[in-house]
């Protein structure tokens, strides 16, 4: 082995050019010749311990590991003489040359698919397990919170699989077989005829899906960048990610606006929605996507992982921490992994301590996710509470998350081909880090808003009892004036057919209150029997109970309605409850209500023989409908009016009849419809999607830049492990309940970012910028060009570049 050198020359930067020339000699007599150019500064860089002695000893190594294979190599290294120029220029020739790989498309495609079966199965998933599979709505959000977690947590199975043994190719083929099969489930689950048991085998499609979505997740981008030579296709690459991000927006978009309507304008099975069909079609779409993915394997150009590098990478640390401690002299300048230098070789322990530099960044990262990830939860719940018509049509609380990814859309283009090029003109937010931190910034103004949103909301919310207290409603569905006196003597005006809310109703435990109910002789053309009622009202903390008031065979009598549920519906729909009082003792006839608006399933309520009859709450369309009543077997109307439901309204229509006739009928609002348009959400969506264009292409663009080669797909695993860790943020806080109100909890959201960003700007600004990597040997290729020289050190000029 012998190594010469001559004059060296320097590149425009002012750096050394070298080149290592790697000889292997077969065993069959014939020989490889390897070269590897490289610029070098002119002064060592020793922050990351790279100079000559390293290169040598990593040449040295693989050197040596060829010769286990039976092979002779030798290694000469030399300086470039200053006529070589023309090979740059021939660099920068081929560089333009370069197109873009044809593969780049198959893999747009294919996550264009995932991401329109993904994101149209969350938009569902809640209203599924709240109205089919009949959970709580605190259950059902505890469940969907949970999905989403697990999406995030298996990525870093996935980055270790993909990086130690399996690559990345075959990672996302496997992970997209178990994604497929959960999607398959989740449909089979949602079919009733299929017979099997929904809420077993949802959960089983469920975890399936997380699984196969989480392994694939961190592979994709990185299989995608795979596909780019640099760094020639530099240029392309970062087009790439737009394109990529872009794609994943456009995807869930798409699948966000259609899957509900599959849901919603399909019947099937006797329901009128059809979830079937609407699992169904994601489950089609993951199909075609799988699909999409194998036929394009011709045109990828596929690494595999020559040796375990999580294994190496934790083998490491663990050795450098026990070497440190054992080390009686201990250097305080030396950077605690240099103490592994014995045993490992140089390359890793730069590359570690680059990767372990971007971790450290992403430590304060979970506080943005926690922030962005409440548009499926708190802000649909915020939604929900709003009026959304226009034009006569309503615009559903779950179909407002389509604003997010439309504006994004929009965004991204208009970012890349104007904002940033005037900001980097200018000077200012030019890294990645640097938007990251503003985008952050931004997404706190978004929560601002949905706070001072929220303290406009409350004005509309219903009074509902607090700690040791309850709810009486009296309804007055009589033609006159009663008086209501309580147990403390104190009397209560009820006018005709009103209704009358006492909130100050002390609680312990359970509680009976007693009433006295008093009417005049002749209440209207009724002639009372008996004009007094005395009844004991039983209460318990937090309910609302409501008390009818009418007449049975001449004499005055109350009944005590079922507990009222005042809540405004997850959906946004309005409720409507129905109450049949019946004045008449030989009035047996069977009644029937009926509920229709032309558009959707009739809804029809059978009222029983009993003196009240009331009816469980309906959750219906917002619209304007048409209600009658007939009697046994007769079409003939007996009733008929019109009632308007308004959009998170809940409502209790009171029908009473007197000698075979409905004398009284009266639609009240028990709490009061949406007031506020769902457009003044809007703003808070604006800035949310701003923050994501700048903080999560930014991240991605960083993670996938700065990490080494052999470990893009781990840091980029833990990139999406601080999505999963933002979302269990929100369920600690959700859970905590620090605040009673939703408005103080969106003001310290906004807090913890603003916070957070100030720490990640100054954990950020000692950050130095690593120059892309050329494609190194810690990975081997397939579908390759037989003659190209791979770089055997991949070694860049490290100059630093301030975030």
């Amino acid at each position: 082995m012998s190594t010469s050198s001559r004059n060296s020359g320097s590149d425009k930067s002012g750096c050394q050019k070298k080149r290592i020339i790697w000889e292997v000699q077969h065993s069959d007599g014939t020989s490889k010749m390897k070269r590897v150019s490289f610029s070098e500064p002119a002064l060592s860089n020793d922050a990351f311990d790279c100079d000559d002695d390293m290169r040598r000893a990593e040449t040295f190594s693989l050197c040596k590991k060829d010769m286990k294979n039976r092979k002779k190599c030798s290694y000469e290294e030399e300086d470039e003489a200053e006529e070589d120029d023309d090979e740059f220029d021939d660099e920068e020739r081929r560089k333009k040359a370069l197109k873009y790989p044809r593969s780049i498309f198959l893999i747009i495609a294919t996550e264009f698919c995932e991401r329109f079966s993904f994101c149209g199965l969350r938009t569902i998933l809640s209203l599924y397990l709240r109205n089919i599979l009949l959970f709580h709505e605190n259950k059902a959000t505890v469940i969907y919170h949970v999905f989403i977690m697990m999406c995030y947590f298996v990525p870093v199975v996935g980055a270790i699989l993909a990086d130690s043994c399996l690559g990345r190719f075959r990672t996302i083929l496997y992970f997209s077989i178990i994604y497929t099969v959960g999607n398959v489930v989740m449909c089979l689950a949602a079919t009733p005829p299929v017979g099997l048991e929904p809420i077993t085998f949802t959960m089983i499609g469920l975890t399936l899906i997380a699984t196969g979505t989480g392994g694939i997740k961190p592979c994709v981008a990185a299989f995608g960048g795979d596909q780019f030579k640099l760094p020639q296709q530099e240029v392309l690459l970062k087009q790439f990610f737009a394109i990529f991000y872009f794609t994943i927006n456009f995807g869930g978009f798409v699948g966000m606006i259609l899957t509900p309507i599959l849901r919603k304008a399909v019947t099937c099975f006797g329901d009128d929605t059809c979830y079937s069909l609407g699992f169904g079609f994601p489950a089609a779409l993951m199909i075609v996507s799988l699909s999409l993915f194998i036929v394009g394997k011709p045109l990828y150009r596929i690494k595999f992982p020559k040796q375990n590098i999580i294994v190496r990478f934790t083998s490491c640390m663990v050795y450098a921490i026990c070497t440190k401690i054992r080390t009686k002299e201990k250097d305080p300048t030396r950077h605690w992994l240099s103490y592994a230098e014995k045993k490992f070789d140089a390359k890793l322990i730069c590359d570690m301590k680059n990767v372990l530099a971007i971790l450290y960044l992403f430590f304060p990262l979970p506080i943005f996710w926690s922030l962005f990830d409440q548009q499926g939860s708190r802000w649909t719940f915020q939604a929900s509470r709003m009026n959304g018509e226009v034009f006569g049509y309503q615009i559903m609380p779950d179909q407002i998350q389509v604003v997010n990814p439309a504006i994004v859309l929009l965004l991204i283009p208009l970012f890349n081909k104007g904002i940033y090029p005037c900001l980097t003109n200018c000077h200012i937010l030019v890294s990645p880090l640097q938007r990251m931190v503003a985008g952050g910034f931004i997404a706190g103004l978004a929560f601002v808003c949905s706070g001072v949103l929220e303290y406009e909301l409350e004005q509309t919310y219903p009074m509902l009892p607090s700690k040791g207290e309850a709810f009486i409603n009296f309804v007055n569905t009589l033609p006159c004036n009663l008086t209501l006196i309580n147990e403390q003597g104190v009397n209560q005006l009820l006018t005709e057919e009103d209704m009358v809310t006492i909130k100050k109703n002390p609680v312990n435990n359970c509680t009976i209150r007693d009433f006295q109910i008093i009417a005049p002789r002749q209440c209207g053309d009724i002639s009372l029997a008996t004009s007094m009622h005395a009844m004991s009202i039983p209460l318990q903390e937090y309910e609302v109970r409501t008390v009818l008031i009418g007449v049975r065979e001449n004499r005055l009598l109350a009944w005590l309605a079922d507990i009222e549920d005042l809540k405004k519906t997850l959906s946004g729909k309005p409720k409507l409850r129905l109450n049949f009082i019946r004045s008449s003792q030989d009035f047996q006839d069977e009644v029937t209500i009926t509920v229709e608006n032309g558009l959707e399933l009739t809804d029809v309520v059978f009222v029983p023989s009993e003196p009240v009859g009331l009816s469980a709450y309906l959750e219906l369309l917002p619209g304007k409908y048409t209600l009658y009543v007939t009697y046994g077997e007769s079409k003939v109307r007996a009733y008929e009016r019109e009632i308007i439901l308004e959009l998170g309204g809940v409502y209790s229509l009171v029908l009473r009849e007197y000698n075979a006739e409905i004398t009284f009928g009266k639609l009240y609002a028990m709490t009061p419809p949406n007031t506020i348009h769902m457009f003044w959400i809007i703003p808070q969506y604006i800035f949310l999607s701003v923050a994501e264009v700048m903080f999560a292409i930014s991240g991605l663009e960083f993670s996938f830049t700065q990490a080494p080669k052999s470990m893009k797909t781990v840091t980029m695993a833990a990139w999406y492990f601080s999505v999963a860790c933002g979302n269990l943020l929100v369920i600690i806080i959700t859970q905590a309940q620090f605040f009673k109100n939703q408005a103080n909890e969106f003001f310290l959201f906004a807090a913890l970012i603003f916070l957070d960003m100030v720490v990640f700007a100054w954990m950020s600004a000692d950050y130095q910028c690593v120059a892309i990597e050329s494609d190194d040997s810690s990975m081997t290729y397939s579908h390759a060009e037989p003659d190209e020289n791979y770089p055997l050190l991949g070694l860049p000029s490290r100059e630093a570049v301030l975030p």
